[in-house]
């Protein structure tokens, strides 16, 4: 049988790309979920921990998400150490336009593993991801005006 090396190498390569992608994406899912943690304690309004909160939530569902896909194509397990070194605001707004930034960029992130993985489930699984994370976006710029 006759195999082509350049495709051989460039699915190798691009594989391990992706296995990085989602491992630096697993890696942001748990730094967030700590950030979130950090910035529910800056506030006592109902309101504002409300917001942060459905984030917060949602982070450990989009770790899990993204630990299944991980396996799915590896076949080994995963587990991210939850940081210890997540950066300190002295204000909640600073926290709030910091996760402004970061909720677009992972919705940037996702999308290049999105456009990499080899099958429906799999996309629809990083699909729902980033539309999770859109909603992250517009909360907090939701919560951006509530406390500006």
């Amino acid at each position: 049988m006759y195999y082509n090396m350049n495709t051989y190498y460039s699915q190798f390569f691009r594989i391990n790309s992706l296995n990085d992608k989602i491992v630096e994406a697993m890696k942001a899912e748990r730094h967030d979920r700590v950030k979130y943690q950090e910035m529910m304690k800056m506030s006592t309004d109902p309101a504002v921990i409300k917001q942060i909160k459905f984030a917060y939530d949602d982070e450990i569902k989009h770790y899990g998400l993204f630990s299944q896909i991980y396996y799915q194509l590896t076949g080994k397990r995963l587990d991210i150490p939850i940081p210890t070194n997540v950066e300190k605001y002295n204000t909640l707004m600073e926290a709030v336009q910091s996760s402004i930034e970061g909720e677009s960029e992972a919705v940037d992130a996702y999308r290049e593993i999105f456009a990499l993985l080899p099958n429906r489930q799999m996309r629809d699984t990083v699909f729902e991801i980033i539309t999770d994370e859109q909603e992250h976006f517009g909360r907090f710029i939701y919560l951006y005006s509530m406390i500006k």
